[in-house]
């Protein structure tokens, strides 16, 4: 005679333990997993900005003045270009000027600052200058000082 089997009513505990178990803990780690939790967001890096720029034009000498907007920082240095056409040559209307490097000036955080030099006559002159800050960040070109000498 062969032993009378017993039926237990499954409990579900193995499908517990084998399934949702490990399904609950891959959800927490993903879902609370360390690290960014929010879009990244770009460092403040704004550059100085040339705000204003004049100049003061005596006897041949030419002396340009300047002020300096920081950006995130102060500016370490200034580079100044100008254009120069003769003035026989009638420049073009509407047509581009062509400005090349002519100085850096170092600035060393200051906001405003004076350069003077002497100008050679009969040319057309244009002056612009551009703020650089210690980690090479570079603004906008200032406005556009024209004149004639």
């Amino acid at each position: 005679m062969q032993p009378a089997h017993r039926h237990q009513k499954s409990s579900g505990r193995p499908f517990i333990r084998l399934v949702v178990a490990p399904a609950v803990l891959v959800l927490l780690l993903v879902f609370s997993a360390c690290g960014v939790k929010a879009p990244p967001v770009a460092p403040d890096a704004r550059p100085p900005i040339v705000a204003s720029i004049g100049h003061l034009l005596e006897d041949g000498q030419l002396t340009l003045h300047w002020t300096v907007t920081a950006g995130s920082s102060l500016p370490q240095s200034l580079a100044l270009y100008r254009s120069r056409s003769p003035l026989a040559e009638k420049p073009c209307d509407g047509c581009p000027l062509v400005f090349k490097p002519l100085r850096t000036i170092p600035a060393d955080g200051l906001a405003q600052g004076t350069v003077t030099f002497i100008l050679e006559p009969g040319y057309h002159y244009g002056f612009k200058m551009t703020a650089t800050d210690a980690n090479g960040l570079t603004g906008p070109d200032s406005q556009t000082i024209i004149f004639e000498y």
